[in-house]
């Protein structure tokens, strides 16, 4: 739910960027990618996290970065 009110929020702030003409949508296009294709790794990230399962963050969040 937190998640559909967050993609909401987002899409409709770019149209406020994008009409402000500081920012062009190519750029907010692939930023907006980026961000969503990571996300997976962020919620497990967080949710093995919340278990105690140091090791395995670590190893997400380093293969992340590679």
């Amino acid at each position: 739910m937190l998640v559909a009110f967050c993609s909401k929020f987002i899409v409709n702030s770019i149209s406020n960027v994008i009409a402000s003409g500081t920012i062009s949508t190519t750029f907010i296009s692939l930023i907006l990618f980026l961000i969503v294709r990571n996300a997976a790794k962020y919620i497990i990230a967080v949710t093995v996290a919340c278990k105690d399962k140091i090791s395995l963050v670590i190893n997400v969040t380093i293969k992340s970065s590679i």
